[in-house]
């Protein structure tokens, strides 16, 4: 049986997963003590891994289904739950350049939004690149008690459109989503403050990336109000900052994280896979 190794990276969030072989057989224990580690750090890194696609979804089935994503340009065709970020594309898949680089959490457009995300890493480059990830219970824990009681009833409104249209006036080789797309991901409403289904903590469940505004409160307020959330939520104290190498694997729990990608030289090649595991509706 493999024993594996936790090595905590920033206080309590994000670990190091060590002595795991994830192309291996893996025994109910061992899978038990990383399911444990991911609820108590809620980010995961496995360095080292050698993984082929199928051994990939494998491994992300065993902690629930798999999302398919609506954007179906990045998924490799025989393999969708395999959703392809590259700058340079992967066997007809469109190239990404400016993917993730915003704060967000994946697919809170959705009423049921992902459990989390596997991220694997084929190739990286030399410089830039890393990937920031925010804890959000450490966000709403950290708040003053008058805004935690202001907010913990509140409800905000997540979007997918509108973050995508900008994006791809930014990347022309984005395409554009088809109306039949776009039906899929009507807006959604979601509490604030989201308690985490398994260990019951609080968390700040809006992001830069999907919400734009609060249930019942005039836009502009709910603006300013979702500003200084966001602002909060990416404090130093609260973000850790991953440094990729080639076949690093991540897994983050999205009902309480977010992240976002930092800028790199695009002449370099920055290629990974994503597999996205169903979630439930928060609460």
């Amino acid at each position: 049986m493999m024993n594996p190794g936790v090595t905590p990276l920033r206080g309590r969030f994000a670990a190091e997963i060590s002595g795991v072989d994830l192309s291996a057989p893996m025994e109910d224990a061992t899978f038990h003590r990383i399911r444990e580690a991911f609820l108590d750090h809620l980010v995961l890194v496995f360095r080292g891994q050698q993984l082929t696609n199928e051994q990939h979804i494998a491994f992300s089935r065993r902690f629930g289904e798999l999302e398919i994503h609506t954007a179906k340009h990045w998924l490799l065709p025989d393999q969708p739950e395999i959703l392809v970020l590259s700058n340079r594309g992967e066997r007809g898949t469109k190239p990404i350049v400016n993917g993730g680089a915003y704060w967000h959490s994946d697919i809170t457009y959705k009423a049921k939004p992902p459990l989390g995300s596997l991220l694997y890493a084929l190739e990286v480059p030399p410089e830039g690149g890393d990937t920031l990830f925010a804890d959000m219970h450490a966000a709403y824990e950290s708040l003053d008690e008058d805004t935690r009681a202001r907010i913990d009833r509140l409800r905000a409104i997540h979007r997918y459109a509108d973050r995508y249209r900008q994006m791809a006036a930014e990347d022309r080789e984005r395409p554009a989503l088809t109306g039949e797309q776009l039906a899929q991901v009507p807006d959604v409403e979601h509490p604030v403050v989201r308690t985490h289904p398994q260990t019951r903590r609080k968390a700040l469940f809006v992001n830069e990336g999907f919400t734009v505004g609060i249930v019942g409160m005039e836009q502009d307020e709910g603006r300013a109000l979702l500003g200084r959330l966001f602002d909060h939520s990416v404090r130093p104290e609260h973000v850790y900052r991953h440094r990729w190498r080639a076949r690093d694997l991540i897994m983050w729990d999205n009902r309480c994280t977010m992240h976002r990608a930092t800028d790199y030289d695009a002449g370099s090649t920055r290629a990974m896979h994503r597999t996205t595991i169903c979630g439930d509706e928060p609460y």
